[in-house]
């Protein structure tokens, strides 16, 4: 076949999808499949709560007395961290942080699914209420967080600024500009564009922020026409939706819901993003010794080590305990047990992170259960010494009993509690 032929062939080729796409589509009207695209969203959104619901209500019937008992602790130590702050610092600095980290951390929620590219994609022409219905949906839940953020540190905001009705509205045209900038994404190009937009994003709402909480309105509205104005421009361009991008948004989104309530209960089949991160495993090497009875406790450290839901887990509460006790060095030891606490119960679920392949190994169920209360022992009291030393920044406030009672309340959490809720089955 020569050129001619088949650039010919592939001009009826394309022909043909196009009429097949015609004919697919006036079926679907035809016959009433048209006015389920107009209800698809509705139906997408009850099938994630009802699924949701199930969930929740199982956490929520087993540790609602938890929750009151971190949220106390939480209010406790805010106030102390609230006269802690230097008075050089301005309030403003801060809460803008905290308003654009929570923005920022926006996802797209489109209820697509994967399959979706195959029997969707025909009919993308049809279904701009339902994306229009999805980015109002992440704009009223985007509103919702960030009033109870307003509600929760409410004496801060009454400190800096007036809560009026222009207020409220710079807050609702934040929400509005931070939910179409994201939606913008799915059309950069490259790593570089993405890059220049996030930075974009993140400076142009931590500005809006700041100049709002500092009765600078007028800085404001410039900060937000000016961006409005770049948008329209942007998404003036007719372009088709990018659904890789739109399943992967979503996807992300269900996977973190998915993975804080795997703290609580076990959630089948979820995926977990890992690195390599090979001087930890080679200190893993070097420092667990290569014998039998140890298999199973490098096993579950490398996997620890491994993925990040658990590494960054612990990083992060360690490195929050850090601050308290540096913050906060006479209460510090209080909070180092919700730490240890909290680090504890989250890394229980990674017994079921092993491959079933892995239980034929020669050893006893007995032996893998302890396997894994050595290693959540080892783990905690390596936090709790990370945690004393950060004490030791105030001498005075570093008291060798804190380590004492630090170190018999792991000991206490991990053999009564923990191996209650120790029954390695592998991952299926």
């Amino acid at each position: 076949m020569n050129s001619g032929q088949s650039n010919s062939y592939i001009a009826v080729r394309i022909d043909e999808i196009v009429d097949v796409s015609y004919v697919f589509s006036k079926i679907h009207e035809s016959t009433g499949i048209f006015m389920d695209i107009k209800t698809l969203w509705g139906l997408r959104v009850q099938e994630y709560y009802r699924k949701m619901f199930r969930y929740y209500s199982i956490i929520g019937a087993n540790v609602v007395y938890f929750f009151l008992i971190i949220s106390s602790i939480f209010i406790y130590y805010f106030n102390l961290f609230l006269q802690w702050i230097p008075p050089q610092i301005p309030v403003e600095v801060i809460l803008s942080l905290f308003v654009t980290y929570i923005l920022i951390q926006t996802k797209v929620r489109t209820f697509t699914k994967r399959a979706d590219i195959m029997f969707l994609l025909p009919l993308e022409w049809g279904l701009k209420s339902y994306f229009i219905k999805s980015l109002i949906y992440n704009f009223v839940i985007d509103v919702i967080k960030l009033v109870s953020f307003i509600t929760v540190f409410l004496s801060l905001f009454l400190h800096t600024t007036n809560i009026n009705l222009t207020f409220l509205f710079f807050i609702v045209g934040i929400t509005a500009y931070n939910i179409l900038m994201k939606w913008d994404e799915q059309w950069l190009e490259n790593h570089v564009q993405f890059m220049l937009h996030r930075l974009n994003r993140f400076f142009s709402i931590y500005l809006m922020c700041y100049f709002l909480l500092k009765n600078e309105w007028i800085f404001s509205l410039i900060l937000m026409s000016v961006n409005f104005v770049y948008f329209t421009y942007f998404i003036g361009k007719k372009r088709n939706l990018n659904w890789q991008w739109l399943i992967d948004e979503e996807e992300r989104a269900l996977l973190q819901n998915f993975k804080f309530i795997n703290f609580f209960m076990d959630v089948p089949n979820l995926k977990r993003s890992f690195r390599n991160r090979r001087l930890l495993t080679l200190i893993l090497k070097r420092c667990i010794p290569y014998s039998q009875s140890s298999a199973f406790v490098y096993l579950y450290s490398y996997l620890f080590v491994r993925y990040n839901d658990y590494f960054y887990l612990y990083l992060r509460l360690t490195l929050i305990g850090i601050f308290v006790n540096y913050a906060i060095p006479t209460s510090g030891w209080i909070f180092n047990l919700l730490i240890l606490f909290i680090t504890g119960l989250q890394v229980i679920p990674l017994q079921h992170e092993i491959k079933q392949s892995a239980l034929l190994y020669p050893i006893s169920k007995s032996q893998i259960n302890n396997s894994f209360l050595v290693f959540v022992l080892v783990i905690l009291y390596t936090q709790l010494f990370i945690l004393y030393f950060a004490m030791l920044i105030h001498t005075s406030t570093a008291k060798i009993y804190y380590l004492l009672i630090g170190s018999l309340f792991v000991y206490v959490f991990v053999y009564f509690f923990v191996s209650k809720r120790v029954n390695v089955s592998g991952s299926t």
